[in-house]
This record gives structure tokens, C-alpha cells and sequence, in this order.
């Protein structure tokens, strides 16, 4: 029988597929971790499903491995989104209240951030998050909550995420595929943001990147909110790929070295020589690890470039300078915090993992593999919701508003 009060967060990946169940402690307002699985992924690329058939398959491995150590079993899924086909921007709405009771309602909100999602978009996006980053009422800005305040205009700054309907759609088919269904699809970024960013550091300013396979997700945070977000179509896969076709050898064997022996800065390079196979596995010669930073380096400083570049243009780029958070494979190469900082020119850098007065998650799980999953499930749970109204699939605009609005009232 279904479990309608266990979580489940899919995050798709261009090598792998991590399942994470989840549920929430109402008593200490956690959410506790309960299975995970990591399995290969075929028929997905980039974010984008490229083979349905190959990628249900490797959804319903992941989905059912996770479900077989709790002896349980889930109906539908928290789906995250990323991929070079997400765009984001931010906009502002208003609305005028001609009541003659000035009062602002749940409904006065809803129809000004009704107002600011008004956007001229193709056929072929749609709006996949909305999230509001601060209110104005009569022109008087820094208002967190407006309900049940005078005044007669109210004013709201989002920030939109928007995605190709087809490759949205081509992945919860993929999904209904396997034997399930989704209950929201959520952009990865917001999900990460929520359980590795702390509210200082949202208020202070910060830089999140999340390095995948072969796209990097990056967001600013400030005064509290999401304040820009992108996706760059460059990732930890092209630096395996590099070593695979600098030493001659197989991208499995190229991305175990990687793993084991690479690093970005030359000062933590050991000094054990390396076996490596050829690619037909006949020969095997050795190296020194020192040889790997001729394909890692220039990699790993494109990457960060490409971000540079992205802040730079942004108009948001003094707003980070305190810091970044790491997440992702990429990230456990030896040396990455260290990097970001030097050619991000930031004050610091460091690993994201979950915060413990938000998530209860066994060590074994504690890993950047399962670090994106384990956002996605604890996404309806926030202990501090960044106030998110949604469209994506299988989430009524209604539901989502009412929820913020109880959220706020509540705190």
C-alpha cells in the first residue's frame, strides 16, 4: 500500500539517478531521512531525457531500490529540474487596491504576484517557479508581509524560472513510465538553497553553485531571497572526459582517477605514481598525478570563469563577495573550494551539506550524492520557506498560495 506521508525526491542526472524517502517530524519539525539509492542513468543528458524507454527504467531502479530498505512504497515523486533549457530573470508587479477598505488581503498578494508573472513568454516555455523577494506598499519597500496592512499599492520583485515545455513534459512521462507520478517538479537549485545555505547567509549575501555532469547551477542570495539564478552548460563530465582522452584510457577508468587521484591546485597533488589502462585494456603504463593537472586545471578554471562571467553580467556580482557554497560531484575534487575562491575573487568558500536543525539524515547518506535528492524531499517541509509560488506540474496555484500564506501567518 501507498505511503501518502513519505517523501520522495528524484534528482535525474546525466550519469546517475538518486532516489531519497523521506518524512517529517512534526515534533521537532525536522525531516528525517529514511532510504536513499544512487543507480547508473541511461537516456538522459544534459538534464534533458533523450531515450524515455532507457530513462523509466533507470527511474524505477532508483525509486524501487530506495523503497525495498524501508519496506515501503511511494506513489509519486518530487522531480528535480536542471538543464542548459532553464531560464531565469527577475520582475515586478502591482496592484492597486480601490476598495474603499484598504486593508491587504491573501487575495490583494495573490494578484500582484498574479500581476508580475504577466510575462510574454513562446508556446513552447512555461513558468516554472515564481518566487516572490520582497514587497512594497505605497512605496515604502523591506515589507516581508503585507497582509493586514493599509495601503493602496502594493508592489512585489520576483524572481521567474521558466523551462522548455517538451523537456519538462518528456520528463514526467518518463516518470509516469516507471509507475509514477509527480507530485511537483522543482528546479534543483531551490531545493539545494533551502537545506545548504543558512538564513545569515542569505541575508549577508552568497554564491551557490552546484557543478553537475555537464551543466553548473548558480544562484546569488540577498536580503533574505533568491535574487538571481542560472544555468551554465559546462560541468564535472568534461574534465573526466579530458583525462579520457589525454591519458588514452576509458571514461569509467578516467573518472576513477579523477576521484582518487585530481585535485585543482597543485598544492595538494600526491605524489604515488598512477596505473592507468589503455582503452582497449591491453597496456597499462604509469603517471604521475602531477600529469592530471594538465587536464583538470584548465577545466576546473573555465568553470569558474564561465560563473565570473555570469555574475559580471548580472548586475549582482557585489552581492556575493562574502562567500560561496559548493555542492555536487565536481565539488570533491581536491582543491575546489580553494579555486572558487581564487578566481571568484570571494572571501571564502566551502562544502555545502544539510543543516542539522532542518534535516535528520543518516551519515551514510550525508554525501553530496544524495545532496540534491534530499532537498527535493524535504522541498514541502522547509522549516523556513522561501515563500515559493509555483506553477509546475501537479501543483494548483491555489494550493501553493494558500500554503505561503499559512506559512507567514503562522511564523
Amino acid at each position: 500500500m501507498v505511503k501518502s506521508d513519505i517523501l520522495a525526491g528524484l534528482d535525474i542526472g546525466s550519469g546517475k539517478i538518486t532516489c531519497v524517502l523521506a518524512t517529517h517530524e512534526p515534533k521537532d519539525d525536522l525531516v528525517k531521512v529514511l532510504s536513499a539509492s544512487c543507480v547508473p542513468c541511461k537516456g538522459v543528458k544534459g538534464g534533458v531525457v533523450v531515450d524515455i524507454p532507457n530513462a523509466a527504467n533507470s527511474v524505477r531502479a532508483a525509486i524501487e531500490e530506495a523503497e525495498e530498505k524501508i519496506n515501503e512504497i511511494v506513489g509519486e515523486v518530487y522531480l528535480g529540474i536542471r538543464g542548459y533549457h532553464i531560464e531565469s530573470f527577475n520582475n515586478r508587479g502591482a496592484y492597486n487596491i480601490a476598495r474603499t477598505d484598504k486593508e491587504i488581503t491573501a487575495d490583494d498578494v495573490a494578484s500582484v504576484i498574479d500581476n508580475a508573472k504577466a510575462i510574454k513568454i513562446t508556446a513552447e516555455r512555461e513558468i516554472l517557479h515564481i518566487v516572490p523577494q520582497g514587497f512594497s506598499l505605497d512605496k515604502q519597500k523591506g515589507v516581508p508581509n503585507p497582509v493586514g496592512m493599509e495601503g493602496s499599492l502594493l508592489e512585489v520583485n520576483v524572481h521567474i524560472v521558466i523551462s522548455a515545455s517538451s523537456h519538462l513534459n518528456n520528463l514526467v512521462k518518463t516518470i509516469g513510465q516507471a509507475g509514477f507520478k509527480v507530485s511537483e517538479s522543482v528546479y534543483n537549485l531551490l531545493g539545494l538553497g533551502e537545506i545548504v545555505v543558512t538564513p545569515e547567509e542569505k541575508d549577508l549575501g552568497c554564491l551557490l553553485i552546484d557543478i553537475g555532469g555537464q551543466t553548473t547551477s548558480v544562484g546569488i542570495y540577498y536580503d533574505g531571497t533568491l535574487q538571481f539564478s542560472k544555468e551554465i552548460p559546462i560541468g564535472g563530465d568534461y574534465i573526466t572526459r579530458d583525462i579520457a582522452y589525454g591519458l588514452g584510457t576509458a571514461m569509467r577508468t578516467a573518472r576513477e582517477i579523477k576521484e582518487k587521484y585530481g585535485a585543482a591546485i597543485s598544492s595538494l597533488v600526491e605524489d604515488e605514481m598512477i596505473t592507468v589502462t589503455s582503452l582497449d585494456r591491453r597496456t597499462q603504463r604509469e603517471i604521475r598525478p602531477r600529469d592530471l593537472l594538465d587536464f583538470i586545471q584548465p577545466r576546473v578554471e573555465e568553470i569558474f570563469s564561465k560563473i565570473d562571467h555570469a555574475l559580471q553580467t548580472s548586475g549582482y556580482s557585489d552581492l556575493c563577495r562574502n562567500g560561496a557554497i559548493l555542492t555536487g560531484g565536481c565539488s570533491l575534487l581536491k582543491g575546489m573550494p580553494e579555486a572558487c575562491q581564487q578566481v571568484l575573487d570571494l572571501q571564502q568558500a566551502r562544502m555545502g551539506y544539510p543543516a542539522a536543525e532542518i534535516v535528520d539524515c543518516p551519515q551514510e547518506y550525508m554525501t553530496q550524492e544524495y545532496l540534491t535528492a534530499i532537498g527535493l524531499a524535504c522541498y514541502p517541509f522547509f522549516k523556513n520557506s522561501y515563500t515559493e509560488y509555483s506553477t509546475s506540474h501537479k501543483s494548483p496555484l491555489g494550493r501553493t498560495v494558500l500554503r505561503w500564506f499559512r506559512d507567514l501567518l503562522n511564523a
